[in-house]
């Protein structure tokens, strides 16, 4: 990891106050020139010294990026296409691999001293991705620090802003807080137009050669919107998408459709599509459940769906 010049103080006054007070704001701690976070799943993750080589998958780059944080590696899905980095250079960082793939000995080169990326409540030192096997071999080269991404988006903020903290980045400059300001503004927008056209229904829809995926609230972002009043679509399920056939996607009628980019050729070829109300009536905007975890990207994102609900109308 490298810290830019005008951070370097910030991190240099943060390391000192943290021991000084012994514990930060977040969860980050420094005792004795030693490092130690503790995660939203309660393990502590402890270092000799303050982690300066970061391997981090491509949602966490993303994330990190914005209060300053320049990993040396980076890995994971997003990676190859680019959609899960946010504003992140992937040419500053070392490739350490793509999808399911990491590479410990790349990791082993760059000195990483601190792994970061998405994990579970069942092993909070594994990417989720990964088999036991291999989360063995990666904590035998760096410790893996998990960011539980289950929980709700605000939480999923607050988990990076906190760890971004503990790294000396930049949490409360003028830049983060504008976004911030911006992110909660995109919120109460979409609440109140939600509020002044409550009938509307919204359809959460991706779709790919072997089916088609209806999002439920477990997806972070579909939670975000059912709490700020959204009306959603679909057959009941514990799961985060419910599997249904094109025939029944009719089933639930939707004033307004959520489109997966990556499922947008599969729904250019597939006639029911093109005849739901809110397609035919062009009340469609885009989603992903795996967007950035950045507060400038949902505020744009947000930002966006509220003006498709006050440019819709009740077709269903």
């Amino acid at each position: 990891m490298t810290i830019t010049p005008a951070l370097r103080v910030g991190a240099a006054s943060g390391v000192l106050a943290l021991a000084l007070a012994g514990c930060s704001a977040s969860d980050g701690e420094v005792v004795n020139g030693g490092w130690s976070y503790t995660t939203a799943f309660g393990n502590t993750v402890t270092l000799d010294e303050a982690p300066r080589a970061l391997v981090v998958d491509a949602y966490s780059a993303a994330a990190l990026w914005d209060y300053g944080i320049r990993p040396a590696g980076v890995y994971g899905y997003g990676l190859s296409n680019g959609l899960g980095l946010g504003t992140a250079d992937p040419s500053t960082m070392t490739v350490v691999g793509t999808d399911a793939t990491f590479g410990t000995e790349t990791a082993a080169s760059l000195g990483a001293d601190l792994v970061v990326g998405y994990s579970s409540e069942e092993d909070p030192t594994s990417w989720i991705w990964w088999d036991s096997a291999q989360a063995q071999q990666i904590n035998a080269v760096a410790p893996f620090l998990g960011i539980d991404p289950s929980s709700t988006l605000d939480t999923t903020l607050d988990q990076y802003r906190s760890l971004a903290e503990a790294l000396g980045g930049d949490t409360d400059g003028p830049a983060i807080e504008e976004q911030r300001a911006a992110y909660e503004e995109a919120k109460e927008r979409v609440r109140r137009a939600v509020a002044a056209a409550p009938d509307l229904t919204v359809l959460p829809l991706n779709a790919s050669a072997d089916g088609v995926y209806l999002g439920t609230p477990e997806l972070t972002v579909l939670g975000l919107l059912s709490e700020l009043g959204v009306r959603l679509a679909g057959p009941p399920t514990d799961g985060p998408w419910a599997t249904v056939s094109w025939e029944n996607v009719a089933q639930y009628p939707a004033d307004i459709v959520l489109e997966y980019p990556a499922s947008r050729d599969v729904l250019a070829s597939a006639p029911v599509y093109g005849s739901l109300p809110g397609v035919e009536a062009g009340q469609v905007v885009d989603w992903d459940d795996k967007r950035p975890n950045t507060y400038a990207e949902y505020a744009d994102w947000l930002t966006r769906f509220a003006e498709t609900v006050e440019r819709s109308g009740k077709v269903t």
